[in-house]
């Protein structure tokens, strides 16, 4: 169909890709209309005036929205109605979502992915939405891409009890894989944001920050933290870029260490707090020097003291979920598996010296523990391999240089300086 002379629409390429975008499939919707009047409604609430909508008869919903503070954003937003209905054998809390989007049989032949902007223009949100109670629940979309057929989620009154005066609270979920569909995260938790309505654009802007840096779970669920406040989340939409101020680091070294690492959410992770603990390493009046190794599946660092003690250092950041006696956890071990391989994960106690156990996602502070892997435990079925998960108790020091590190257990003086062989790992 032709939109005027010497003009052509994209119509007539229907093979052919704009700017290289990926444009989002629409289904047909029934029954939504509340949930879409509740997000009209709370874009103005929050600060927004809408000045484009789609029809709530179509899903997503698409919302171009002008902001009380000059901003323009295009929200696209996948609807899945949250229904607090008490049921036998179920927390009587429960708010239950199911996603599902057109007929089923699509979804037998078909794949369904989410839409995207590539180019960060417009942000796409994944919200369960309970319009009679007025309240909505945030996922990370890029975990649900593609849409896998009525698989449920899940929120409760506890967790909405816990938004506050601020209307926001932040939390983690386990991931878990079913019969149907594998489990959406390696690292065995997935973020969740509740918010109340006037939040809504607040979400908006944590999103759109969360997606361009391919934030893990961990690290959403502290930036998540950071926009709690209101008065925190005004200021976080100004100035400079917020992950600059949370990272303690610029923006162009964030990116860099992006760029460095194969996997985008393993890298900011685990690269920003690497090169924390380098920092903090060569500042220490113990340590003589500092090399960094760049094997993805090797240890991190090599450092020697001034007292001319070499170690190994392996750096690991710290679980957001504390124990409800206040025990922060580190998970000592590789984030890939093996196959057929029952350790392919586990670390040997002689893989390295030393464990710095990064704090961030607890504390908020780019701050470290340190402990030798002598003091470690065991693995309950493998002995010779460090058990997975440690807790950062009273064997842990605050300098790397406070320790006092003897080798590995079952290592002899001469095996530890190179010779001999090493020991065989005993079989469960």
């Amino acid at each position: 169909m032709s939109t005027g002379e010497g003009r052509v629409s994209l119509a007539e390429q229907p093979g052919e890709d704009l700017a290289g975008r990926t444009y989002a499939r629409v289904y047909r919707a029934s029954g939504r209309g509340d949930m879409h009047a509740l997000l009209h409604t709370a874009i103005e609430r929050s600060g927004g005036r809408v000045v484009w909508e789609s029809a709530h008869t179509r899903a997503p919903f698409y919302f171009g929205v002008q902001t009380d503070r000059g901003e323009s954003l295009g929200l696209l937003i996948y609807p899945v109605r949250l229904t607090r209905i008490v049921t036998k054998g179920r927390p009587s809390d429960e708010h239950h979502a199911q996603v599902k989007f057109g007929a089923d049989s699509d979804w037998r032949t078909e794949v369904h992915p989410i839409g995207f902007d590539v180019a960060g223009v417009d942000t796409t949100l994944f919200l369960g939405i309970n319009a009679q109670e007025e309240k909505l629940v945030g996922l990370d979309p890029a975990l649900w891409d593609p849409m896998p057929l009525g698989i449920s989620f899940y929120a409760y009154e506890r967790d909405f009890d816990q938004m506050g005066a601020d209307g926001w609270h932040t939390w983690e979920v386990d991931t878990r894989g079913g019969s149907r569909n594998a489990a959406r995260t390696e690292e065995g938790f997935e973020s969740r944001v509740a918010f109340t309505p006037d939040r809504l654009l607040d979400y908006a802007r944590f999103e759109k920050r969360a997606t361009d840096l391919a934030l893990d779970a961990a690290l959403r669920v502290n930036l998540a933290q950071r926009f709690r406040k209101r008065s925190s989340a005004s200021e976080m939409a100004q100035g400079i870029h917020p992950l600059e101020a949370q990272f303690g680091l610029p923006a162009p070294k964030i990116l860099d260490l992006i760029a460095e690492r194969r996997m985008l959410s393993t890298a900011v992770k685990g690269g920003v707090a690497e090169a924390h603990l380098q920092e903090l390493l060569e500042a220490d009046p113990g340590v003589h020097r500092v090399t960094r190794r760049t094997d993805d599946r090797g240890a991190d660092f090599d450092v020697t003291l001034t007292s001319g003690q070499e170690l190994v250092v392996e750096c690991k950041n710290v679980s957001p979920t504390v124990l409800a006696d206040g025990t922060i956890q580190v998970e000592t071990q590789r984030t890939r598996n093996s196959k057929n391989d029952p350790t392919g994960r586990l670390y040997r106690f002689d893989a390295f010296d030393v464990v710095a156990a990064c704090l961030f996602s607890v504390t908020g502070n780019w701050e470290f523990r340190f402990a030798p892997t002598t003091k470690l435990s065991e693995h309950a079925n493998f002995p010779g391999f460090l058990a997975t998960k440690q807790a950062v108790d009273k064997r842990w020091s605050n300098s790397i240089s406070e320790l006092g590190v003897s080798a590995p257990r079952g290592w002899t003086a001469n095996q530890r300086s190179g010779g001999g062989v090493r020991p065989p790992i005993a079989q469960p």
